[in-house]
């Protein structure tokens, strides 16, 4: 599973064609990315068929909110399912890294339908076993990390520790400056499944945004297909075919 995030319709459609599996959208990538406005969520849904996942974050900066913040956020999760997100990303800090459990209670309620995605403030979480545990038990499905460092690269030891605690009763999605120079590296170290990236390098001026480029996104996808029919082995046709062809 690939997952690309974007910030205009354009981005979407070209990480679509490109060979992504799964769109993240927010705006202002540069400071790591914002809820988009209602219309750019719709806009993306009716341009792409790829799962959608919204980025819910009000501000940049840390991720301790105030509770009018944390309102906020919920309000713009459920909006974003209504006009056809199929799922969010959100999180929130207490003044000592630990995640703020009321609050992502309260989006896991409010959320009737949709995946639950912890975004990268599981990064600064100084007990990232009980954290993975308490999102299980909160019904969260995935969390976007890169183990603690900036780069995923630099966090695989985590990444493999937490992909050991999850014990798949949750999806651990690497982050962090993932590409193909690295996939393998961070798949295999890792134990990961996924990839998230944002394959940015060249500016969209007439958007105003960034477009990931397409060959990063498609040699990322190659890698991934290969690493995961490397672990799992031939299916019983691609057997089959090997067999014919050795007699």
């Amino acid at each position: 599973m690939l997952e690309v995030c974007v910030d205009s319709v354009q981005a979407a459609v070209l990480a679509e064609r490109s060979g992504a599996d799964r769109i993240e959208l927010s705006v202002r990538l540069e400071v790591g990315g914002l809820t988009p406005p209602a219309h750019l969520i719709e806009e993306v849904r009716q341009a792409i068929q790829l799962p959608l996942i919204v980025l819910i974050r009000s501000r940049p900066g840390d991720f301790v909110y105030s509770d009018l913040e944390c309102e906020r956020m919920v309000m713009e999760a459920t909006q974003a399912i209504e006009r056809g997100a199929d799922g969010i990303a959100i999180g929130g800090l207490l003044h000592d890294c630990q995640l703020n459990l009321p609050f992502l209670r309260h989006a896991a309620v409010s959320l009737r339908k949709g995946e639950l995605v912890v975004h990268r403030a599981f990064d600064q979480v100084p007990n990232p076993e009980s954290g993975i545990e308490t999102l299980i038990e909160l019904g969260y499905q995935r969390i976007l990390t890169s183990g603690g460092p900036n780069h995923a690269i630099d966090g695989v030891p985590s990444l493999a520790k937490f992909v050991l605690w999850a014990r798949d009763r949750i999806e651990i999605l690497p982050a962090g400056g993932i590409g193909p120079h690295n996939a393998i590296e961070i798949l295999t170290l890792g134990r990961c499944k996924q990839l998230h990236g944002s394959f940015r390098v060249r500016p969209a001026s007439s958007l105003g945004s960034n477009l990931p480029d397409p060959d990063a996104i498609s040699q990322t996808r190659d890698l991934l297909l290969g690493f995961k029919t490397r672990m799992l082995g031939p299916t019983p046709q691609q057997s089959c075919t090997k067999e014919i062809h050795h007699q």
